[in-house]
């Protein structure tokens, strides 16, 4: 896996092209050890975020709904912002979120720089 851009903070991977991505439904990703689910909105907006429910028994996120920028967790119904991986009330916890680049019609996901050797196979 090779980084695409860099900036001070983060270091970005091509993970696909904009139609690889249906709209309103997850698609998993791999960078290096981060599974990472990604949601397209209706409106053509991509978002990332940690492939992982923050709810009490766990499991994965990419299975579930959108509306807006709204997540519906698969397993316990909790609403997750896809902005920020916030829960949003009655609920709490949050999820990962990380930084997206749509260029023409690759789509990059950055990762902290300073974790990126972490992510190198």
């Amino acid at each position: 896996m090779e980084p695409i851009l860099n900036s001070n903070e983060y270091t970005y991977y091509l993970v696909g092209h904009v139609d690889d991505f249906p709209e309103r439904l997850g698609r998993v990703v791999r960078l290096g050890k981060e599974v990472i689910a990604v949601f397209k909105t209706t409106d053509g907006q991509i978002y990332a975020l940690e492939n992982k429910s923050p709810g009490p028994r766990g499991g994965t996120i990419a299975e579930g709904m959108i509306s807006g920028e709204v997540l519906f967790d698969p397993i316990c119904d909790w609403k997750i912002s896809l902005t920020d991986g916030q829960v949003l009330d009655p609920d709490t916890g949050q999820v990962r979120a990380y930084p997206v680049q749509v260029l023409g019609n690759e789509v990059r996901i950055g990762l902290l720089t300073k974790e990126g050797g972490l992510f190198h196979e």
